[in-house]
């Protein structure tokens, strides 16, 4: 004790602390890593669409078989539907649909897992969905070509969890594709 009648620190407690707290700290390090990410993978899965300036989406009535391979396609130019957003941000997105006359504003929601544009029309939901990554470039490993599903549906779940209805509907759903931003393509004019 100093005549001030506090304690002299000679490192013992102080080192103590510092080991303590590195290792807590090495710790929160090792065991939140992992779930950073996994977040950070998830967050970027859908991010070259999301901040595209056009998504093009082609859909098909069902698969073709490849004959000599016996193997199930989609055969471009053959789809039955085709769908375009544009000015993407922000939660929402214009489509333009081979199915529906003019532009419509759509909600986007992303979810991590999937990514859905959700077309609310009359009671009638249409919910195009994009699940996951099926080319990607061979120099870059920037995915290029995304598959997608589009279901016409009532359920108004649809707007609070978009997975769940997904989930219930991917068998029954029309398949397809999706990619962004084609050169020399121009954004679709709206009339006044």
């Amino acid at each position: 004790m100093t005549g001030s009648g506090h304690r002299r620190n000679k490192g013992g407690t102080l080192a103590r602390t510092m080991r303590t707290t590195i290792r807590f700290t090495v710790f929160l390090a090792v065991f939140l890593a992992p779930a950073a990410a996994s977040a950070a993978e998830t967050a970027s899965a859908f991010g070259n669409l999301v901040h595209a300036r056009y998504v093009h989406c082609a859909f098909y009535k069902a698969y073709e078989t490849d004959n000599p391979a016996g193997d199930l396609v989609l055969v471009e130019g053959r789809s039955n539907s085709l769908t375009h957003f544009q000015r993407i941000g922000g939660g929402h997105a214009r489509q333009i649909s081979t199915r529906v006359a003019g532009a419509r504003d759509v909600r986007v929601m992303d979810r991590g897992k999937y990514l859905h544009f959700v077309d609310t029309m009359a009671g009638m939901y249409v919910l195009t969905t994009v699940y996951g990554c099926i080319d990607r470039d061979p120099k870059s490993g920037t995915c290029v070509t995304y598959g997608a599903t589009q279901s016409r549906n009532f359920d108004p779940r649809v707007l609070i969890d978009p997975d769940a209805v997904y989930e219930e509907l991917k068998a029954s759903s029309d398949p397809g594709f999706c990619d962004h931003s084609f050169v020399n393509v121009q954004e679709a004019s709206i009339g006044k």
